[in-house]
């Protein structure tokens, strides 16, 4: 390491976690730091939630420690995070939607949050693993019906920027019941997750049904999930299964990455009041018991159900609507950041004081333009039989970039007629945007 490595690589200390309470050299989260002949100090990191905003905010503090010692910048991602051997080897980040009991708005969160996550430009997909009431097309407003190769595998229709795959589509009638028992719907969702063309994902957010039944154990046998959202009502019956629900999860090793209390409260339209009509407090409560972050608290608002109802487009895509969920994608992205940097790390992303596998300090890399991160994709690096290659991270603001992202009619069409097509999103996810 050279003098100005070195020197560089102390002054990175000063860059805080703001989530695992330590600066990210001492975190391991520099994997490798090289200062080219031309001045660019190239920086790979171990970040992997497109998006986040702690993440961003990380590297735009990262880019302020360079450009005190005269350098330019050039960050990348780690793809220490591929795992060519997992059935989704393109998808950087599992998130399970749950909830205890049904009518507690499981669905709405997940749509609007899949919704949410697009919108940042993050690429997103969203499976309706509730068999037994798949709503998420009505939801979301989708038509389209999956493609299908001539190897059987099917390519999900697209809407706003999402790919969806659900139950529904698999159903003569909207009225079909789903009639299955246990084997039947673990080879259902198998079906759902394996034989799907995904493509490249940042965050493919998992509608599962309620309960603690066969759907929830099929996934996390089936794919390394990152963490569960689980949704729950403020009164207390909703909290008792809800509690089920966060044990199932803890006992089979899944983060849970926090509680959303739905319908928190009625705010009438008319006087202003604020009611609460199922009890208050009870999200909060059972995420205390849990040492689990309460993500939000979303309030009964009649844009809300409106829009589940309509053909449009989810609620938190439509203009002037009132509603939470931008800052629920908030959350749930720098959530999903903690977690994956805190296994990088070696400690626990409650309990970060508590650390016990530290790992060596590496170094980091990156081209100048900061604000400019150019990726490569996991397949790529699969191909070059090096799975902890780095990634360089795009911020998608670039005219070229949103010239190269394609209109979302057109990249459906190209989904289903083109066996070759690209699934890697011009517009990179993050990784670190502006």
């Amino acid at each position: 390491m050279t003098e100005i490595e070195t020197q560089l690589r102390e002054r990175l200390r000063t860059v805080k976690d703001p989530q695992l309470e330590s600066d990210i050299i001492s975190l391991g989260l520099v994997e490798d730091i090289r200062v080219t002949d031309s001045g660019v100090a190239e920086i790979t990191l171990a970040f992997n939630a497109p998006y986040a905003p702690d993440e961003i905010a990380m590297g735009d503090r990262i880019r302020e420690v360079v450009a005190e010692l005269g350098l330019d910048t050039s960050l990348s991602v780690s793809l220490s995070w591929h795992d060519p051997d997992s059935p989704l080897p393109d998808v950087r980040n599992v998130v399970a939607v749950a909830s205890g009991k049904g009518g507690v708005g499981k669905t709405t969160v997940a749509t609007n949050l899949a919704a949410s996550l697009a919108e940042t430009g993050a690429r997103v997909g969203l499976l309706d693993a509730d068999i037994y009431g798949p709503n998420v097309p009505q939801v979301i407003g989708i038509e389209g019906e999956p493609g299908l190769r001539d190897d059987g595998t099917l390519v999900p229709p697209e809407a706003y920027g999402i790919k969806v795959v659900s139950m529904a589509f698999l159903s003569q009638e909207e009225t079909d019941p789903a009639m299955l028992r246990g084997p039947m719907i673990d080879n259902i969702l198998t079906q759902l997750i394996k034989d799907v063309e995904w493509g490249s994902l940042d965050y493919l957010v998992v509608d599962l049904p309620p309960g603690t039944g066969d759907a929830q154990l099929t996934l996390m046998q089936t794919v390394p999930v990152t963490g569960a959202v689980v949704v729950t009502t403020p009164e207390d019956i909703a909290l008792e299964d809800v509690r089920k629900g966060i044990r199932m999860f803890e006992d089979h090793g899944t983060p849970i990455l926090g509680v959303v209390e739905n319908m928190s409260g009625f705010e009438c339209p008319s006087c202003g009041d604020y009611h609460d009509l199922y009890g208050s407090g009870g999200g909060q409560t059972v995420a205390s018991e849990y040492d689990a972050p309460l993500l939000t608290e979303i309030p009964m608002i009649p844009e809300i159900r409106a829009g589940n109802d309509d053909e449009g487009p989810p609620v938190a895509l439509q203009d002037g609507a009132k509603h939470p969920f931008e800052p629920l994608a908030e959350a749930v992205t720098n959530r999903v950041g903690a977690v994956n940097r805190a296994e990088a790390a070696g400690v626990d992303p409650d309990d970060p004081a508590g650390r016990s596998n530290s790992p060596s300090e590496t170094y980091l890399d990156g081209p100048p333009e900061a604000d400019k991160l150019s990726r490569e994709t996991p397949s790529d690096a699969a191909d070059s039989g090096d799975s902890t290659q780095a990634e360089p991270v795009h911020d998608g603001n670039s005219p070229a970039e949103k010239a190269e992202s394609p209109d979302t009619d057109d990249a459906d069409e190209q989904s289903a007629d083109d066996d070759n097509s690209d699934d890697s999103n011009p517009t990179g996810g993050l990784d670190i945007t502006e």
